[in-house]
Formats: C-alpha cells, sequence, structure tokens
C-alpha cells in the first residue's frame, strides 16, 4: 500500500470516532425531539473516553486537526454527561435511612447460587431482582429465611420480579405499562424506617430495534401516568433500558414529578469498567424521600450491575 494511501487510511480511522462522539453530543441534547436522537445519545457517558483517545493519537501522530477536534468532541461529551454522574446533595445527618439493592439477575444466570450468597452478604433492607425465572427462583431459596416478606410477582405471567423486604408488604399489586409491548410494574406498600411509603419496580423493554419503535416511550408515559394516580411518598427502581439523559427516564421523572438517583458508574455491560458502561438501572423518588448513596456492585452471572442505593427520609411529614 502506498504511503499516501496509509495516510488517508489513519485519518479516516481518528476522524470517525470523533465524528461519532460529536453524534452522540447531538442525540444528548435532541434526545426529546426524535426517537433516532435519543437512540445516538446512548453512550454518552463513556463518548468522551473515545474522542480522548483518537485526539490522543492525532497529537501523537502530530494530526492537528484532529487532535483540536478530538478535544472539542471530548470536552463537549465530558460538559454533556458530567450534570447526569453527579450524585445529589447529601441529605441531613440525623435523617432515618434504609438500603435497597436492586439487581437485574439475568435469566440464564448459571451462578444463582453465588448470588444469593452475594445478596446475604451485601444484608440490603429491601431486595428488587429482575428477569426471575421459576428454576431460577428456587436457587434464591435461601434467601427466604433472611427476608420473610416477599413479592412473588414473578409468578404472574408477563412478570419478571421478584421483591424481597425485612418490612410487611401491604397491598401488591401488579399492572402493565405499553400496548405494544407490555412491561410489568409491582408494586407495594412498605414503611422502611417507619415512613409509608410506595415502592413500585418495573423493567421496561429494549429501545429499537429490539422493539418497536414507539415502544419505550409509550411505555414511559403510561408509567408517568400510572405514578401519577397513587398520592403519597413513592420510590421507582427497575431496569429502565435507559440513561438518566435520555427520553425514556427523562419522561418518567418530569411527568411523575421524581428525581433519580445518579452516580459516575454505569450498569450495563457489566463486563466493561464501570466508566464504559450505560446507566440503565435507577431509583427514582418523590420529593423527601433523598439519596445517601448509591453504590454499583458487580454481582456474579450477569450482564448487569446491581445498584444498592441508601435511602434516607429527608421529610417525614410526607409519609403515610
Amino acid at each position: 500500500m502506498r504511503e499516501g494511501a496509509v495516510t488517508n487510511v489513519v485519518f479516516i480511522l481518528i476522524l470517525l470516532p470523533i465524528l461519532l462522539v460529536f453524534a452522540v453530543c447531538a442525540g444528548a441534547r435532541l434526545a426529546d425531539v426524535h426517537w433516532l436522537f435519543d437512540l445516538l445519545a446512548l453512550p454518552l457517558q463513556p463518548a468522551f473516553i473515545v474522542s480522548l483517545i483518537a485526539g490522543l493519537i492525532a497529537l501523537t501522530l502530530r494530526r492537528w486537526r484532529l487532535a483540536v477536534a478530538g478535544g472539542v468532541a471530548t470536552v463537549t461529551a465530558f460538559a454533556l454527561a458530567w450534570g447526569w454522574t453527579q450524585a445529589p446533595p447529601q441529605p441531613k445527618p440525623d435523617a432515618a435511612r434504609f438500603s435497597l439493592l436492586s439487581f437485574n439477575v439475568y435469566w440464564r444466570n448459571t451462578e444463582l447460587g453465588a448470588v444469593a450468597r452475594r445478596i446475604a452478604e451485601i444484608n440490603a433492607d429491601i431486595v428488587v431482582l429482575l428477569e426471575i425465572t421459576p428454576q431460577g427462583r428456587e436457587k434464591l431459596r435461601a434467601l427466604d429465611a433472611l427476608y420473610p416478606q416477599r413479592f412473588e410477582c414473578w409468578q404472574s405471567a408477563g412478570c419478571d420480579i421478584l421483591v424481597l423486604s425485612r418490612f410487611p408488604i401491604k397491598e401488591p399489586h401488579i399492572d402493565f405499562v405499553g400496548r405494544i409491548q407490555r412491561s410489568p410494574i409491582a408494586w407495594l406498600e412498605v414503611s422502611p424506617a417507619g415512613c409509608g411509603m410506595n415502592i413500585f419496580a418495573t423493567h421496561l423493554t429494549r429501545p429499537y430495534p429490539f422493539a418497536p419503535i414507539a415502544s419505550q416511550e409509550r411505555q414511559a408515559e403510561n408509567l408517568a401516568e400510572s405514578l401519577r394516580g397513587w398520592p403519597g411518598p413513592k420510590l421507582v427502581v427497575g431496569d429502565f433500558n435507559g440513561p438518566p439523559w435520555g427520553h425514556v427516564v427523562k419522561t418518567v421523572a418530569n411527568q411523575a414529578n421524581l428525581h433519580v438517583s445518579l452516580g459516575p458508574s454505569g450498569t450495563w455491560h457489566a463486563r466493561l469498567p464501570p466508566q464504559l458502561r450505560l446507566p440503565i438501572d435507577h431509583v427514582m423518588a418523590t420529593e423527601g424521600i433523598g439519596f445517601a448513596r448509591r453504590t454499583v456492585l458487580t454481582l456474579p452471572g450477569s450482564d448487569h450491575a446491581a445498584v444498592l442505593t441508601e435511602v434516607a427520609i429527608e421529610d417525614r411529614t410526607r409519609c403515610w
């Protein structure tokens, strides 16, 4: 291959990831305009690392214009992601707290015995597990002794959720969102730290092309509508298959008046370094409920990481 051809190939190989990052940034800014922009915005958090590497390579090769373009893309992506990776202000030190662990166990997980042992070690007050199958449930039976209160939503057709609790569970319900593809909502009333509230667990569908184009948007709107219909304090937890800067999560949060627990580490794919994962597993809360800590944990056998959230009761006047 001639030197000029090699030069052109190197130029293209550096330029393409930089252009991709600019496209991701445009998607993040326009995520509410069209589903295609929302899809482009998915990898915003790891995007600046891609353009940073491309820019450094260009700098090493003295490709000054490419290096500048890589720097601009890096700064833009970092600035857009920054606000979505910062933990919220700490609640008051004397606020009552409880812990909630959420984990998409993966329906083909072959290490559920090890998962059960890790969950027992983590010792959260409430555990929400997704993609539970009848066979998988049997391998998690060791947890029953630690969590006397359980909501076995997975026993109902279309639901894959199991909730384990140290607090009494009242009024468990099951509903579904979305007309094109139905996703479950399992909700229940509990009183952690003496604060009565509803906890909603859900598992929304994956984005296009894994599901029809409008599926996620319709599910987000349906979920927000359902949440608005329930008064009092609420926690919403689950796999939303969307990042906090995306249209799906913002729709639920804005329309149902919720705030999202944020942090720097993503949850999918679990085999990637935390900064390169997509944050698609979330906990949301109504006003008066805060988040003291968000910890992402790698548990065996799943493509998702687990999220351990320390929840704080900031305003007891809102409790039941």
